[in-house]
Order: structure tokens, then C-alpha cells, then sequence
């Protein structure tokens, strides 16, 4: 098996990890660190899709 899409899958792991802890850090936050974590959730979003096009990608016919 290619190993790309799992780089793909952890790079999403841990980007939604880091969005996450950025929206539950703190309740009252500046709005610059809300719009970081909608970014950082957006890319996490792009590498599942990455991932899922990949794995289709890999497929054998």
C-alpha cells in the first residue's frame, strides 16, 4: 500500500487536533485567534478530501 494518503490522514489528525484546542483554550478570544482555528479547520477539511482522492486514486481495477 502507498503510503501517501496515511500522510495525508495524520496531517489532518493533527491539524483538526490543534483547531480544536484552539477553540476550547479559551471562551472569550480575540478575533484573530477565531478566524486561525476556522482556518486551521478549513485545511483539515482539504487533507480528508486529499485523502479520500488519494485512496480512490490508489484503488486497483
Amino acid at each position: 500500500m502507498n503510503r501517501k494518503p496515511l500522510i495525508w490522514l495524520l496531517l489532518a489528525l493533527v491539524l483538526a487536533a490543534y483547531a480544536v484546542s484552539i477553540f476550547v483554550s479559551n471562551p472569550g478570544q480575540s478575533p484573530w485567534s477565531l478566524i486561525s482555528g476556522i482556518i486551521v479547520a478549513a485545511a483539515s477539511l482539504v487533507m480528508v478530501w486529499r485523502y479520500s482522492r488519494e485512496l480512490k486514486n490508489n484503488r486497483p481495477s
